[in-house]
């Protein structure tokens, strides 16, 4: 059942078993995945290998520690909340952008205020949308005003909030929108930053370039930067990531398939490494007749019968490797206020066509399936659909023609995975989804108030009670079938020395060779 990836015999024996480590030797570190960086703005093009470059190459006012979790100052050096919807932030002085421009408040302002107004269409509105306003109050001051009470307040203004210069959006392209009128691409515009890494080349869809930040402050709690040259590539064939590795093509790679770890382990050259991360795999049911009112999803047995369908167990075990687990709930357990004591749905093939048969569907039925990552694991999937009498066409495509397609209401079924930004709190995973907005399929006004109210209750028992009682709405009613929590395998140069973290965020701004 399980879709294989593998060197061929050829291939295995073109290579050498000493590759050739050409990273060290020219100060350039280069990695890659099968993902296309379409923008290299995390606020208008949210993929994990974009937060990885925003890490790099950008600043935000406070900086958490991969390593302890500890908030640290970065932008900012010092902040409080002077009432419950009030932070007064005192700045860093004598920062530059890699353009030369000096960093002040006017930046911190003019950023914040832009990307937390929905009429700019940020795609990290769940992470900006409590901001109200923010106003300058001094040479190295800002006032933070929150729409209400925003207990993670601080996650969210770490690496996924990096500060650009004021102005940097008002010399965006104007295109064409998917209606026809007159629009700003912002996520066109090339990020100017503060931090270690400057980017010097990008080319959509294919890869970028950054360089070592000579004028980097020197008392960043990210440290110098020790690297010279930081290379990204787009390689979408797993097996050709796993040649270029072998062969010193690429110094890392991530998800290397778990039947090649051996292999890539035994080498010499490469370590291979297992870690866990806060990436949730889970599918996506039309619950709410998004995509037309007589969707199958549409019925509470159909989006049950789908979920006694898949064995996630096996596809953990089999497939996804080391570090994985099966996901309980749809939030990562490592979240402030994941419930994971909700209803499970056990693998029974036999209930699930008993549930279809009920919902009247005992001839089977046929449904599209939309992914965009993994595609070994969809086809996994897919299979287990079939055998219960889903017969499901996939439709595999890239994340900037899935997510229009989400915001427009046309997946009814679709294998999406979330990696909540890094961010340790269930109101950046589950809320995303559930928020009444362009992703939400549930259209539950329950669920939508529970969780907007434990957004912003600062009492912690309240706020995890409430947090509980949508998470056990959403299993009972199986608006979303959680499959697993992601682990990586990462294989890489073992020349490079970096700290491997459970954020799925690869720090390679801390990197250095051995």
């Amino acid at each position: 059942m399980f879709a294989r990836i593998g060197l061929t015999g050829a291939l295995l024996l073109a290579v050498s078993t000493e590759p050739l480590m050409a990273g060290k030797v020219d100060d350039t570190f280069t990695w890659t995945t099968a993902n296309e960086i379409g923008s290299a703005d995390i606020y208008f093009a949210n993929l994990r290998e974009t937060l990885i470059v925003t890490y790099a190459m950008c600043d935000s006012l406070i900086y958490r520690d991969p390593l302890t979790d500890a908030y640290e100052p970065l932008l900012a050096t010092s902040w409080e909340w002077t009432d419950a919807t009030t932070m007064d932030v005192t700045l860093r002085e004598g920062v530059t952008f890699h353009d030369g421009r000096a960093f002040g408040p006017e930046d911190v302002a003019y950023t914040l205020n832009f990307v937390s107004d929905p009429a700019n269409e940020s795609q990290t509105q769940q992470l900006t949308s409590w901001i109200d306003n923010v106003e300058v109050t001094g040479p190295n001051s800002v006032r933070i005003h929150a729409k209400s009470p925003t207990p993670a307040a601080l996650e969210y203004m770490t690496g996924t909030m990096p500060i650009f210069p004021d102005g940097h959006y008002d010399n965006a392209p104007v295109v064409p929108g998917a209606d026809g009128a007159q629009r700003r691409d912002n996520g066109a515009v090339t990020p100017v930053c503060t931090g270690p890494y400057q980017m010097t080349e990008f080319t959509p869809g294919d890869g970028l370039t950054l360089e070592k930040n000579e004028g980097y402050f020197a008392d960043s709690p990210k440290g110098m930067p020790q690297i010279g040259t930081i290379v990204f590539r787009t390689i979408k064939d797993p097996e050709t990531q796993i040649a270029e590795l072998v062969t010193g093509g690429v110094d890392w790679i991530w998800g290397v398939p778990t039947e090649n770890v051996d292999m890539l382990a035994t080498m010499d050259g490469i370590e291979v490494v297992a870690a866990p991360t806060l990436r949730m795999s889970f599918l996506e049911l039309d619950a709410a007749g998004r995509s037309g009112a007589d969707a199958p999803t549409t019925d509470v047995r159909v989006r049950q019968a789908i979920a006694h369908a898949i064995d996630r167990e096996a596809i953990v075990e089999n497939l996804v490797g080391d570090g994985a687990r099966v996901l309980p709930s749809l939030c990562a357990p490592a979240q402030s206020g994941c419930e994971t004591d909700v209803t499970q749905y056990d693998y029974d093939p036999e209930k699930a066509r008993a549930l279809l048969a009920e919902a009247g569907y005992a001839d089977g039925l046929s449904l599209p399936f939309w992914s965009y990552r993994d595609r070994q694991y969809a086809e996994v999937i897919l299979n287990y659909l079939r055998e219960v009498g889903i017969n499901a066409d996939l439709n595999f495509v890239q994340w900037g023609a899935l997510r229009p397609a989400l915001a427009g209401g046309e997946v009814e079924l679709g294998n999406l995975t979330w990696g909540s930004n890094g961010v340790l709190d269930v109101s950046a995973s589950t809320g995303y989804y559930f928020d009444g907005g362009e992703m939400d399929y549930a259209r539950d006004a329950d669920v939508t108030r529970w969780l907007e109210e434990a957004n912003v209750e600062t009492d912690p028992e309240a706020r995890n009670a409430l947090y509980s009682r949508a998470l056990n709405r959403i299993a009972d009613e199986a608006y979303k079938v959680p499959l697993f929590l992601y682990a990586r395998t990462y294989g890489f140069n073992d020349a490079f020395d970096y700290p491997i973290t459970d954020d799925e965020l690869a720090h390679f701004y801390l990197g250095s060779w051995k």
